[in-house]
């Protein structure tokens, strides 16, 4: 399961001060179980390739699944060369051509950032004052390195601890009274130069770190070869070997075959074929896919599918690992690309370093984008925490705001107060089923454009159904404003519906059962949430009528109530007190909903 929380430092503030941001939301990416491997949540590099030895490429917050995006060039495949380095099995030295051009004072490094609660868990103990010390002691090391909240600990080959880089550390740090006393503690030894207690005590937690995950690659030439190796080839022979492995475990890993059928569902799912079913033959020559009694090899079966089948499988049978994927937009219909990104996220144990193109990628709201700029002598890698943030990412890509596919439904209604009602309702109907922003957008019209233009203003009810043209899954909530049951509406409202009802698959036109919104909330409801809102109203309110505005000032003694104030506070009505059809119509609007997304 994931967690969702905010990155900050002290309150207030964000974690590191330099950036100058915001505390920001993150999807953490989910933790093994065991404590066998503990995923990263944040990693540093400097002195590769575009990157300089003069200030640290910072990736961070990383997440279960991290897009990093960038232009041709700009260094996003350092990064995942560095990540492979790290965290893969193989000693990857830099070679003299890795030095970064003009870097005269070379310095390669690269850090793993540690909450300071998960350093704490490594060496947890029932003695709470060596607990309390072993956190005032942290506080002092991570202060010192300006890095609120947690520390960069530097790292070599396999993510093993760099001693240099520790000693470095330590120096900045020096000996502080309680480096010296947790020194003389743990590890029996006290006293030396400044620092030497700080690194003594740094040491002795790391040994108590969790084994750092692995790392394998999934390059940009992806096709299931011959090749036979024992390597981690995720492209070759071996990925055959082991699927067929997880197909057909062992007795003491009869488990593995849930990854199988996990595998399996996800390419019925991408080939919309329920009954499909996916064989290894014994020679490990391809991998088998069999649809209405027919038996194909994958790589007949075209090459997207082929693509997105090989990225797939290198995730299922690659477990607790960081995943470094260069491109796998290539070759995919987004509606590829959103399926993959989607089974990747619910279905595997890793976590994902993705360089990609992609702008459906970049708007699955999935995980942590990072942006990868190159000014013509070096890189920079920027978290793009905020939507001004990824519309640079956008405009850096090349994408017009033409190019760019919105929210696949829009739903229009005539202020804030109705957008709050309708998420409660919607939300109570189909529980975390969407997020708004990327299933459905909110827009307001404001409700003088429906309620007070007449034949007269056609035009302007023209130009209003011509947003249509922006998005064919729209919905529009007008308020009837109807004061007897027997009344009619007005031209414009009759315009929109008429239109809208002429694609009912695409368009919804919602009116309400009574005078307004307001009026689908129970007396009891709203009168609380006036009176919460508005204090001060003594009012004696009269009986809550369906064809009245019942926040009419009249009626609460308010002249002009805040709709927005008293819809925050009005509390979930159960579903089965919903008036006037209510619930009918909120299912249709989730049904809109449904069918624009259909393929996500």
């Amino acid at each position: 399961m994931q967690e969702r929380g905010l990155v900050c430092g002290e309150p207030g503030q964000d974690k590191h001060e330099r950036s100058g941001t915001v505390c920001r939301p993150v999807i953490w990416a989910p933790r093994p179980k065991d404590g066998e491997v503990d995923f990263i949540d944040g990693f540093t590099l400097r002195g590769y390739r575009s990157f300089p030895s003069g200030k640290p490429a910072e990736l961070y917050p990383l997440s279960k699944i991290n897009l990093i995006a960038g232009q041709n060039n700009s260094g996003k495949s350092n990064i995942l060369r560095v990540i492979a380095a790290t965290f893969g099995t193989e000693r990857t030295e830099p070679s003299p051509w890795d030095r970064p051009v003009g870097d005269a004072e070379h310095q390669y490094s690269r850090t793993i950032f540690y909450p300071l609660e998960t350093i704490l868990s490594w060496r947890a103990s029932h003695d709470a004052n060596r607990a309390s010390q072993l956190r005032a002691f942290l506080e002092l090391v991570s202060g010192a390195a300006s890095t609120p909240g947690g520390i960069y600990w530097p790292v070599g080959d396999a993510g093993k601890t760099d001693a240099d880089g520790l000693k470095a550390l330590a120096a900045q740090v020096g000996s502080p009274a309680v480096a010296e006393r947790l020194s003389l503690d743990v590890t029996s030894t006290g006293g030396g130069s400044p620092g030497d207690d700080t690194y003594r005590v740094l040491n002795w937690l790391i040994t108590g770190r969790p084994a750092v995950p692995g790392a394998v690659v999934v390059g940009g030439n992806r096709s299931i070869s011959a090749e036979d190796s024992d390597a981690p080839d995720l492209n070759g022979r071996s990925i055959k070997s082991r699927l067929q492995q997880l197909q057909s475990p062992a007795t003491d890993r009869l488990a593995d075959r849930e990854k199988f059928e996990q595998f399996q569902q996800f390419v019925r799912t991408v080939l919309e074929d329920p009954t499909l079913t996916i064989d290894i033959p014994y020679d490990l020559s391809t991998i088998h896919v069999t649809q209405d009694g027919r038996t194909l090899p994958v790589e007949n079966i075209g090459t997207g599918v082929h693509e997105v089948v090989i990225i797939a499988a290198a995730a299922t049978v690659t477990s607790d690992s960081m995943v470094c994927i260069e491109e796998p937009e290539v070759h995919l219909h987004p509606i590829l690309q959103r399926k993959l990104l989607r089974y990747l996220f619910d279905a595997t144990t890793n976590q994902y370093l993705i360089a990609t193109h992609s702008a459906h990628m970049l708007d699955s709201q999935l995980g942590s984008i990072f942006h990868v700029t190159h000014d013509g002598a070096t890189s920079s890698v920027r978290y793009a925490g905020s939507a001004r943030d990824r519309s640079s990412i956008c405009a850096d890509l090349g994408y017009r705001p033409s190019d760019l596919v919105q929210t696949n439904a829009v739903i229009w209604v005539e202020g804030p107060s109705d957008r709050i009602y309708l998420h409660r309702w919607i939300e109570q109907l189909a529980p975390g089923r969407f997020v708004e922003g990327t299933h459905y957008s909110t827009m307001f019209y404001g409700g003088s454009l429906l309620k007070d233009l007449s034949p007269l203003d056609a035009e302007e009810v023209e130009d209003f159904i011509s947003l249509r043209a922006l998005n064919r899954y729209m919905v529009v909530l007008i308020d009837s404003d109807k004061k007897t049951a027997r009344a009619k509406l007005n031209y414009s409202k009759r315009r929109v519906i008429s239109e809208l009802e002429s694609d009912p698959a695409t368009g919804l036109a919602w009116v309400t059962g009574g005078y307004t919104v307001e009026n689908y909330v129970p007396e009891e409801a709203l009168t609380a949430a006036i009176r919460t809102a508005h204090p001060k109203s003594t009012a004696t309110m009269t009986p809550q009528d369906r064809y009245e505005n019942p926040l009419a000032s009249k009626r609460i003694g308010i002249q002009s109530p805040s709709k927005v104030a008293i819809a925050k506070v009005v509390g979930e009505v159960p579903v089965e007190l919903w008036p006037f059809r209510l619930k009918r119509d909120v299912q249709a609007v989730i049904d809109l909903i449904e069918r624009a997304n259909r393929h996500l």
